[in-house]
């Protein structure tokens, strides 16, 4: 069996893990959460750049303070975009290695011209960025085999989001996500098999607003890295503004959908059913539409806090199936390494 379809589905064990680390941890975070700081920047590459987008649009809602996702790569070729020199930062590097060299370069010129405090987030407890910051989260459950992220990704969200929310709240409303994953996996896996059989579909669009965008982009990365397709990612209203040219019958568009904006959401994907496309959709609330797979999560205890973490095994399944529908070897994907370094 392959590694990287053992450790899509091991998520729920690996989330409960993560969520008890958390919980051990938490007088330790709350030294650097309570550290001064006008401005939080989330930073990484690749899958952890795509992370970060989603980590910081959960962080400055939940928290109030502004917060910014930016690749690694930003913070020390373009910083004076990124930072401004009076202000008081944290920033979180993230890396699943703790290798890549960008990452751990955006640590260490932070340090050396600009303010604030640093944090390493990474699954391996004696990386060079985890040495390298002020603060560390370390995630060793989290670990893959794989080249490709998927328990990672999913276990470093869920963990800036329980740090972004209040005790209360990360207790009542992130303790359920394994095992609503649970319940869903069966029926949703059969299903993204099923449609991933479908060899015809030669364009891949993935919509997602808000918090989910990041995560639209990871679903776009996994099924690009995995499966060799070339995939487009969107908002969902941005779609309409030039792109949806594309949209006939071999499209197949991902819409996660929000419970915030679902009525503007759920226009663009019906116009999208009109010009021919195929969906797949998930959310929380069913479209009940033509040519539409859905995976939907009606529990109440769900908001767009919680959704995003749940959507990502799903996509993931998806980029497996295309892979192996297409003789590719997930494990092994094409021109790529575990660890990039320079």
């Amino acid at each position: 069996m392959d590694y990287t379809y053992q450790e899509i589905l091991r998520q729920p064990d690996t989330w409960r893990e993560t969520l008890h680390y958390l919980q051990e941890k938490e007088s330790y975070c709350a030294q650097f959460l309570n550290e001064k700081h006008d401005n939080v920047i989330f930073t990484g590459c690749g899958s952890s750049y795509n992370l970060s987008l989603s980590a910081s649009h959960l962080w400055q809602a939940g928290k109030q303070v502004p917060a910014r996702g930016v690749p690694s790569s930003e913070t020390f070729l373009f910083p004076q975009g990124v930072f401004l020199p009076q202000n008081h930062y944290l920033i979180f590097g993230i890396s699943r290695s703790g290798e890549t060299t960008e990452t751990v370069k955006a640590l260490q010129h932070f340090q050396d011209k600009f303010k604030g405090k640093t944090i390493g987030v990474s699954c391996e407890e004696n990386s060079s960025l985890l040495k390298t910051a002020d603060y560390q989260v370390a995630l060793p459950f989290a670990r893959e085999e794989s080249v490709v992220m998927t328990q990672s990704f999913s276990s470093m969200l869920l963990s800036f989001l329980f740090l972004s929310c209040s005790p209360s709240k990360s207790a009542s409303n992130l303790s359920s996500l394994p095992e609503i994953l649970e319940k869903h996996l069966p029926a949703g896996e059969k299903a993204i098999k099923d449609l991933a059989s479908d060899l015809s579909f030669d364009k891949f669009i993935f919509l997602g607003d808000g918090p989910y965008h990041g995560i639209a982009w990871e679903g776009s990365l996994k099924l690009k890295e995995m499966s060799v397709t070339s995939t487009e990612t969107f908002h969902f209203l941005e779609f309409r503004h030039g792109p949806k040219s594309v949209v006939d019958e071999k499209t197949l568009i991902i819409a996660l959908t929000s419970q915030k904006a679902f009525s503007w959401e759920k226009e663009v994907i019906l116009e999208m059913i009109d010009l021919g496309a195929t969906i797949l959709h998930l959310g929380k609330s069913p479209l009940h539409s033509p040519r539409t797979t859905e995976i939907t999560f009606p529990e109440e205890t769900l908001d767009d806090f919680s959704l995003p973490v749940l959507y990502l095994p799903f996509l993931q399944l998806l980029g497996y199936y295309r892979a192996k529908n297409k003789g590719l070897n997930p494990d092994s994907p094409r021109h790529l390494t575990k660890v990039v370094k320079i």
